[in-house]
Order: C-alpha cells, then sequence, then structure tokens
C-alpha cells in the first residue's frame, strides 16, 4: 500500500500546480462520477489523472517525454487516461465495501482525518485555494478515502474477513522477513577529570574486546541472558552499558553493522559486533516467540497485514471497481486536458515541486501515519467546491 499511497503523494504535488485547470464555473463539470448518493468531484479524477501520469513517468524513465512514449503496449495518453480511471473506480469500490461490511469512522479516526487533512493542507493550502479547491472536498477526497482504504483492508484479510490470511501466512512472511534480537551496547570512549569525553586508546578498545567476548560465549551458553551480561560488565568494569529491549527489526530495513552478523547467527547465540565507536553484545532471540506476542496484539497484527498485503489489496480494489455500475460525467472529464497536467508536473515527469512534496510527506509521516497517512500510498485528491463558485 506503500506504493499506492506514496503515488497519491506525488498526486497531490501534481494537483496543487494545475492551476489552469480552475475555470468558469459549470454545474455540468462540478463532478467526475456518481455511484448512488456517493458524488467524486471533478477534483478528485484530476488527482487520478495526476497520480497517473505520475506512474507512467516513472515506467518511462527521465530522458523521455511521457506523452511521445508508450507505456505497456500502448500510447502513454491513453495508458494514464485508463489508469485514472481504474483509480477512480477503486474509490468506489472502498466506499460501497465499506458500507457493506458495516464498518464506520469512529471519534478517534475522525481525529485522524482532520489531521492528516491539516498536516497536508499545511504545504497545499495557498496551491489549492488559488485554484478553487475547497478544503472539505480534499479531505473527502483525500483523508477520508484513504482511512476507509486502510479499516477495509484490516476487515477483509483480518480474522473472519473473506479474504482472510491464515496465522500460518503470516508466520512463515514474519520469519522469513524479521529478525528478533537483543543487545547491550558499550561506547570507545572515556570521560576525564574535567568531564570531557575522548576517544579511547586501540590498546584500550581491543581489552573491552576481549572481555565482551567472554560475556557473549556466557549468553550463547545460556549461563547467562543479556540482561545479565550487561549488568556483570558494569560490575567489573565501572562502564553502564546501553541494554536494548527485545526488539524485531524488518531484516532488509536493519543497519548492515548489525543485519548481516544477525543473518549467520543460530537462534539464542550471541556475538560481538564491533560498530566502530563502540560494541555490541547482539544475540538473536526467537522470531516465533515475538510473533505470538504480534497476534496477540491487534494494532501489531494489523500493521503486519497492511505491510503484506496493500500492494496486492490496491490491485484487487482496481478489479473489483471494474464491474461497478459507476456514472461517468465524460463531458466533465473531457474538459481535462493531459497536456495540462504533463505542463504542471514536467513533460519528463519531474519537477522540483515534485521533489519538495516527497520530502513534505516524509516529515509529515505517511499510508500510514496521515491516514495512517496512504499511501493509499500515499496521498492526495480534491475538487472545487460549489461555494468557491469556480470548476476545475
Amino acid at each position: 500500500m506503500r506504493k499506492f499511497l506514496k503515488r497519491a503523494a506525488a498526486g497531490v504535488v501534481a494537483l496543487a500546480m494545475c492551476a489552469g485547470f480552475a475555470g468558469c464555473y459549470s454545474e455540468d463539470k462540478t463532478w467526475a462520477a456518481r455511484l448512488n448518493e456517493d458524488q467524486l468531484p471533478i477534483g478528485g479524477y484530476i488527482y487520478y489523472l495526476s497520480s497517473a501520469y505520475s506512474e507512467g513517468a516513472a515506467q518511462v524513465g527521465s530522458d523521455a517525454k511521457v506523452l511521445e512514449a508508450s507505456i505497456e503496449g500502448e500510447s502513454a495518453e491513453s495508458w494514464v487516461k485508463n489508469r485514472a480511471m481504474e483509480y477512480l473506480r477503486s474509490y468506489y469500490f472502498v466506499s460501497q465495501k465499506f458500507d457493506e461490511l458495516g464498518l464506520s469512522l469512529t471519534e478517534e479516526d475522525e481525529t485522524r482525518i482532520t489531521d492528516a487533512t491539516n498536516s497536508m493542507w499545511t504545504y497545499y493550502k495557498t496551491a489549492m485555494e488559488k485554484m478553487g479547491v475547497a478544503k472539505d472536498s480534499f479531505q473527502q477526497a483525500y483523508s477520508v478515502y484513504n482511512l476507509k482504504l486502510e479499516k477495509l483492508l484490516y476487515a477483509m484479510y483480518g480474522k473472519g474477513g473473506e479474504l482472510e490470511v491464515s496465522q500460518d501466512e503470516m508466520s512463515s512472511y514474519y520469519t522469513e522477513n524479521y529478525t528478533y534480537y537483543q543487545h547491550f551496547y558499550v561506547p570507545f570512549t572515556t570521560t576525564d577529570e574535567e568531564g570531557n569525553t575522548k576517544d579511547m586508546e586501540e590498546e584500550e578498545k581491543a581489552d573491552i574486546k576481549e572481555k565482551l567476548e567472554e560475556y557473549a560465549e556466557k549468553v550463547s551458553s545460556g549461563d547467562q541472558t543479556i540482561d545479565r551480561a550487561a549488568a556483570n560488565y558494569a560490575n567489573s568494569s565501572g562502564t553502564e552499558p546501553n541494554v536494548s529491549e527485545p526488539q524485531a527489526g524488518r531484516t532488509a530495513s536493519m543497519s548492515a553493522v548489525l543485519a548481516e552478523p544477525l543473518n549467520g547467527l543460530e537462534t539464542g547465540k550471541a556475538t560481538v559486533i564491533d560498530g566502530g565507536t563502540g560494541c555490541y553484545v547482539v544475540q538473536k532471540l526467537d522470531i516465533s516467540e515475538d510473533f505470538d506476542a504480534l497476534i496477540a496484539d491487534e494494532t501489531r497484527t494489523n500493521t503486519l497485514l497492511l505491510e503484506m498485503k496493500v500492494s496486492e489489496f490496491s490491485d484487487y480494489t482496481v478489479e473489483q471497481g471494474a464491474n461497478l455500475d459507476v456514472t461517468i460525467n465524460d463531458k466533465a472529464l473531457n474538459s481535462v486536458k493531459l497536456s495540462q497536467v504533463a505542463n504542471s508536473i514536467g513533460d519528463k515527469g519531474t519537477s522540483s515541486a515534485s521533489s519538495e512534496a516527497e520530502s513534505s510527506e516524509a516529515e509529515s509521516s505517511s499510508a500510514q501515519e496521515e491516514v495512517s497517512s496512504e499511501e493509499s500510498s500515499e496521498a492526495e485528491s480534491s475538487e472545487v467546491s460549489e461555494e468557491s463558485s469556480q470548476a476545475e
């Protein structure tokens, strides 16, 4: 989902720059699509078009003009428009399925939605208002939708859901992708009589490593726990090491300093790792024990489901959305020129604003945190409110 949400975040930037889309007010062009009482404003489609354009640009590469290229065997223009329509129909599937399953937004959800909107609005308020995009419309297309997408994923892949993920599948994924470990750390520094910190001499560092090797052997043999070894080292050296709690880390995201030695270590064994500025005594723990704790924690379980299935679920919502009887306002959609998207984002799919947006998204955190963010990657959408008396 991180990809889907990230594409959404890129779309916000593209949309924020599309001042050319705001024109004279037209009742026929204020909405893009409708399903029952759920009406998507034209700004939502502009976002999807912008997001699809950015996705297509990534496939084309930075050396070619996007709209002059081919993507997956068809013209880029056709591909982008088709992709945007897939996003639009995904929007409707999520909205309808959310209601069908009897899901609802809690008071806490509403707060998260407001916070997500405010966070993004801080960056894009001026640009959005210049083109007549109302904050409430932005919230509908971005914040509400992304949170519904997240909650729907949990419901459908969780226990008893239509797409329920078995505990065995989750366990296999967790075991293959995570490492469970604990360590204590001893820095290669000392403090002089005046309280100043200084680096140790090489001989002192070698002595520390030698002592820590002894403690690592005791941990590996089961004679001592990491906590006990750290306490014993503190008593013998007069230096209080930094002791971590047992923790699970995604192996691919861990520092190579820890990941590589842990990868070749047997469960229960410990080793000494020279980190340059200090030494670690690290023990690899039984990942199955942490998985049991994860399964007992709904929040952690949902986080793992999101990680495992977000990309798959994004594709699923697109497939299911294609089957819905959505009313499309062709007149409004045809009034939006893809060339304007290209001019706003960049004919090669890049712009300084896009880079700034990715930085801003990272600072304000994502798919998850901005309404989770996601992504549904990830980020964004918008439209002109009738109160502004303008249409995009």
